[in-house]
C-alpha cells in the first residue's frame, strides 16, 4: 500500500507540472493568436484607408484638372466652347452658363435635348437662387481608420501633402480670372458634381456637370486586386455597390469587415472589404491548430517520458527488494538442510548412535537433505542460466508416462513421509514428447517440491496423464488451500510467492513454478494453474506430442 501511494503522489506531481505547463502555453497562444488577429485587422483598415484615400486623392484631382480647363476657355464664344469642350470630354456630361437673370446655356424654356432638359430641371432651384451657390472650400480631413483599441488612426499620404501645400501656395478665391468651386448635388437617390467658375467683372458663371459613369471608369484603377476570399467594394450613398473586384457572391446578409466613408470629394460614398471566410480576421487558425497539436505532443512525451522513468525506478526497486529476498531465502534454505546433515552427521561420526535402525533413519535423513540441497543448487543454476539465455536443452523423444513414473518412484517415501498420498493415472496410449528430460524433471520435481510444501495438509496428490488433442497433459492436483484468485496470475513471476499465512510459514525463494514455466516455454509447452474442482490446486504441464515412427 505504501509502495501504490508513492508511485501515486511521484506521478502526481508529474502529471500536475506538466498540465499546468501544457495550460500555460496554450493560453500563450491564444494571446499570440489574439494579438495576431489585432494587427490583421488593423493592417486591413490601414489599407481600406490608404485605397478610400487614393480614390479621394484622385477624384480631387479630376475636379481640379477639369477647374483649370475651364478658366483656360476663352470669353469670347464662351458658349460654343463651351459645347465643344462637352462634345471632347467624356468627363463632361453636361455644360451651363448662368447669370442674374438665369440661365442662359442651355435654353431652360427650349432644352436642345432631353438630357439638356433633365439637367435644367435637376438644377432648377440652384439656377433659380433658392439654393445658394456654395463657395469654394479645401480638401475635407484624411480619412482615418478606427484601431482595434478604439482610437483613429492615419496613414502618411505624400500625394495629399502635396496637394495640400499647393492649396497653400496657390488658394482658389485669388486665381486671376475668377473665383471657382465644386458643388455636389443630390437628385432623385443619385450623387451629381456640378463644376463652376465666376467671372470678376462680370459675375457670370459657367460651368460643367461631371459625367459620373466616366468617373467611375478613372476609379477602377484605385481598387487593387484583392487576396483570395477578400472583395473590395465601392458603395453610393444609397448602398448600391458601383464597382468590386474580388471572386465570390455577396448578398445582403453578407456583413463588411471593414467599411470606412471615401472622402469629402464623393460624399456618402463608402468603400467595403468583406471577408468571405468568416469574421476571422487572422484569415487562417492553422498555426493555432497546429500550435495546439505540437503542445499536446509535447505534453504527451512529458507524460510518457515521466511515466516511463517512474516504471523504470518502480521496477528497479521491486527488483532489488525481491533479490534480497531472494539471498535472504536461498541462504536460509542452503543453511537448513546444511545444519541437518552436519548434524546427523556428526553424531554418527561420533559412534554415540549404537542402534543400526536409528542410524539408518539418520542415513536417511542426510540423503534426503542433500537431495533437497541438490535441487536448490540446480534451481540456483537454471534461474542464472535462463538470466542469461544460456540454458541449453537436449531435445530427445521421451516417453513422457515412463520419465514421470520414474521422479514418482524416487519421489515417493518422501511425499508418504510429508503425508501425501499419490495417485497415479496413466493413459492407456504411450505420449511420446520431445524435451530435455533433465528440463523436464527438474519441472516435475518443482511441482512435487510445491506440493509438499502447500498441500501437505490436504493428504492426498493426484497426477494423471492425458491426451488433449495435440499435446499431452499432465496434471498435478493436490487437496490443499488453493490460490486465491486475485494472486494467480502472479504466482509464475520470478521471487513472486503468494502473501498469506501458508507461504510465510513455509522455506521459498519464489523461483520454483517461474523456473517450471520458463523451461517448458523454451521446449515449447506452457503451465497452467487452475482451481481443483472441489478444492485445491490443480498445475497442467502441457507439451506437444510428436508422432509415432
Amino acid at each position: 500500500m505504501k509502495r501504490s501511494h508513492w508511485i501515486i503522489g511521484a506521478w502526481l506531481l508529474l502529471l500536475i507540472p506538466t498540465l499546468l505547463i501544457g495550460a500555460l502555453a496554450l493560453r500563450l497562444l491564444r494571446n499570440e493568436q489574439n494579438l495576431l488577429a489585432e494587427n490583421t485587422l488593423n493592417a486591413t483598415r490601414q489599407r481600406t484607408a490608404t485605397i478610400a484615400e487614393n480614390i479621394d486623392l484622385t477624384v480631387a484631382e479630376l475636379k481640379d484638372s477639369l477647374l483649370d480647363s475651364l478658366s483656360e476657355l476663352p470669353s469670347d464664344d464662351l458658349e460654343q466652347h463651351l459645347e465643344n469642350w462637352r462634345l471632347g470630354n467624356p468627363l463632361v456630361r453636361n455644360v451651363f452658363i448662368w447669370n442674374k437673370d438665369g440661365l442662359i446655356l442651355p435654353d431652360p424654356k427650349a432644352p436642345p435635348s432631353a438630357e439638356a432638359g433633365d439637367f435644367t430641371l435637376r438644377y432648377q432651384a440652384l439656377f433659380a437662387g433658392r439654393v445658394p451657390w456654395q463657395r469654394p472650400q479645401p480638401d475635407g480631413p484624411q480619412v482615418a481608420s478606427p484601431s482595434s483599441t478604439g482610437g483613429k488612426s492615419t496613414t502618411y499620404s505624400p500625394r495629399r501633402e502635396l496637394r495640400q501645400l499647393a492649396q497653400q501656395l496657390n488658394p482658389k478665391p485669388e486665381i486671376a480670372k475668377g473665383v471657382s468651386g465644386w458643388l455636389p448635388w443630390f437628385w432623385e437617390d443619385g450623387l451629381y458634381l456640378l463644376g463652376w467658375q465666376e467671372e470678376v467683372e462680370t459675375g457670370r458663371r459657367f460651368g460643367l456637370e461631371i459625367e459620373m459613369i466616366a468617373l467611375l471608369s478613372r476609379l477602377i484603377t484605385s481598387l487593387p486586386e484583392p487576396s483570395s476570399g477578400e472583395i473590395y467594394a465601392l458603395i453610393d450613398g444609397q448602398g448600391r455597390i458601383v464597382h468590386r473586384t474580388g471572386a465570390g457572391e455577396l448578398s445582403a446578409d453578407t456583413p463588411p469587415f471593414v467599411t470606412l466613408p471615401v472622402g469629402s470629394h464623393l460624399p456618402h460614398w463608402q468603400l467595403r472589404i468583406y471577408a468571405l471566410n468568416g469574421l476571422d480576421p487572422a484569415g487562417d487558425r492553422g498555426l493555432l491548430v497546429l500550435s495546439t497539436l505540437l503542445v499536446g505532443c509535447f505534453m504527451a512525451a512529458m507524460l510518457f517520458g515521466g511515466s516511463l522513468l517512474l516504471w523504470q525506478a518502480y521496477r528497479h526497486m521491486r527488483d532489488a527488494r525481491r533479490k534480497t529476498s531472494f539471498v535472504s531465502n536461498v541462504s536460509h534454505e542452503l543453511k537448513t538442510p546444511l545444519t541437518t546433515i552436519r548434524m546427523y552427521a556428526e553424531l554418527l561420526d561420533e559412534g554415540r548412535i549404537e542402534e543400526t535402525e536409528k542410524r539408518s533413519r539418520y542415513l536417511q535423513v542426510i540423503v534426503s537433505e542433500s537431495q533437497r540441497l541438490t535441487r536448490l543448487v540446480n534451481n540456483v543454476l537454471d534461474f542464472s542460466r535462463l538470466e542469461q539465455k544460456r540454458k541449453h536443452y537436449h531435445l530427445t523423444p521421451l516417453l513422457l508416462v515412463e520419465v514421470l513414473g520414474q521422479v514418482l518412484d524416487g519421489q515417493a517415501e518422501r511425499l508418504r513421509q510429508a503425508g501425501l498420498e499419490l495417485t497415479y493415472h496413466k493413459p492407456v496410449r504411450p505420449l511420446t514428447v520431445k524435451a530435455d528430460r533433465d528440463a523436464l524433471e527438474q519441472i516435475f520435481l518443482n511441482l512435487i517440491d510445491n506440493a509438499i510444501k502447500y498441500a501437505a495438509k490436504g493428504g492426498e496428490l493426484v497426477v494423471e496423464l492425458q491426451q488433449n488433442e495435440k499435446t499431452a497433459e499432465a496434471l498435478f492436483m493436490d487437496s490443499g488451500p488453493g490460490i486465491p484468485t486475485s494472486q494467480q496470475k502472479r504466482i509464475f513471476q520470478q521471487f513472486e510467492r503468494v502473501n498469506n499465512n501458508l507461504t510465510c510459514n513455509q522455506p521459498g525463494c519464489g523461483l520454483g513454478l517461474s523456473i517450471a514455466r520458463r523451461l517448458l516455454q523454451d521446449m515449447q509447452g506452457s503451465l497452467h494453474y487452475r482451481q481443483r474442482d472441489g478444492g485445491g490446486a490443480c498445475f497442467i504441464v502441457q507439451l506437444p506430442l510428436i508422432k509415432e515412427g
